[in-house]
């Protein structure tokens, strides 16, 4: 009978401490999940290039609608630029930059939420100066040969498309990729044969 009465008196006790750990955590909160910040632009852009980025959790699914501080120095230390962007459905959020040649810091801040805790991540950038534009008149470019014209890149032919990319080859001799969101330096190919981007020239 004694032994019944310390088996019942344990149990209690137990129940007791299980509701008492339960409120505990009620009142904590549940743990936060660590986030990530990662820059997915080019180190080295010319002007008028554009900073990326993708926020995830670390398992890499994607955080949407999620606002992330960037603020860019000069060597000089000084704030370029501070400016917001908002995570889309992929995690992405791009922002245009009104950069002069030369060399610049990159942060990337994510406060956290309810659910996410907070990240950042660095990166330097160098950029530089604009590809200049093609002078028809003093060139004579032949366009039989280069057919096309661009304000920017001026007369070019298209040497190779594969899906929405297109390579082409200016007057110049110099060879870019054309894609839906710009044009890129030509970064030769991968052991596929796919066309490699380099960094981000500007629109077309």
């Amino acid at each position: 009978m004694e032994n019944r009465n310390i088996i019942i008196i344990l149990v209690a006790i137990i129940i007791v401490l299980a509701v008492v750990a339960g409120a505990m955590f009620l009142q904590s909160g549940h743990a936060k999940d660590p986030t990530k910040v990662k820059i997915t632009s080019d180190k080295k852009q010319f002007e008028g290039g554009k900073l990326k980025l993708q926020l995830t959790d670390l398992n890499k699914t994607a955080l949407s609608k999620q606002k992330v501080n960037i603020i860019v120095k000069n060597k000089k230390g000084k704030v370029v630029v501070n400016e917001t962007v908002k995570t889309n459905s992929k995690g992405k959020a791009n922002l245009d930059l009104d950069l002069k040649k030369g060399n610049y810091t990159v942060n990337a801040f994510y406060k956290g939420n309810e659910n996410y805790t907070g990240n950042n991540t660095t990166q330097k950038l160098t950029v530089k100066e604009k590809v200049k534009k093609t002078d028809n008149k003093k060139n004579k470019v032949d366009t039989s040969v280069y057919p096309r014209y661009s304000p920017y890149f001026g007369n070019y032919r298209t040497v190779e498309t594969q899906q929405e990319l297109a390579l082409i080859e200016t007057s110049n001799g110099e060879y870019y990729i054309f894609a839906g969101d710009g044009a890129y330096t030509y970064g030769g190919r991968d052991s596929q044969g796919h066309f490699d981007l380099g960094s981000y020239v500007g629109k077309y």
